[in-house]
């Protein structure tokens, strides 16, 4: 998404109303689990505060998943506060921690991909309710435990822990 900032870059103090929707680039695999395929959109101000562009708005969006618990797919609305200070790109110098414009255009993409992308929340529940997953049968679990028939099977690597463990609690019952 670019914005036409020609008018708020030549005079101090302008403001730019912004509302934009569209797909942004990068959110298509957000850590390999979200994805954004719909457009998002921004609504928001541009100031020019003597040189330095500041980008203060909104930015809304809905995304798709899979439940931590259940592993059912889920889809989430996730709305993020932006304030960020934007420089004019300089051909001597790479900082990749400022946005940058060009010219007399700012793409919004980079701005929004990254705020977006880092106010993801950690978890993902498709309900408060959700039932986690058995996993000795891969059932979502109703109630406290699962009513499969099958025996935990003990990783081979800490079978020696479980023998250790049982002779010790039948040394004590002794």
């Amino acid at each position: 998404m670019k914005v036409d900032i020609s008018e708020v870059i030549m005079t101090v103090g302008e403001q730019l109303n912004i509302d934009k929707s569209g797909i942004v680039e990068g959110l298509s695999d957000i850590y390999g689990l979200i994805s954004i395929d719909r457009p998002v959109d921004f609504k928001g101000v541009l100031t020019n505060l003597n040189g330095l562009l500041h980008l203060e708005g909104t930015a809304s969006c809905t995304y798709s998943t899979r439940c931590d618990s259940c592993g059912e797919p889920i889809s989430k609305k996730l709305r993020v506060n932006i304030s960020e200070d934007i420089v004019q790109e300089q051909q001597d110098v790479e900082d990749d921690e400022l946005f940058t414009y060009n010219g007399y255009w700012l793409d919004l993409n980079k701005i929004l991909a990254d705020n977006i992308t880092l106010a993801m929340p950690m978890s993902h529940r498709c309900s408060g309710d959700c039932k986690i997953v058995c996993p000795k049968c891969g059932k979502p679990i109703m109630g406290e435990e699962c009513s499969c028939d099958e025996e935990l099977q003990i990783d081979p690597r800490l079978a020696a822990l479980k023998d250790l463990f049982d002779k010790e609690h039948s040394e004590k019952a002794d």
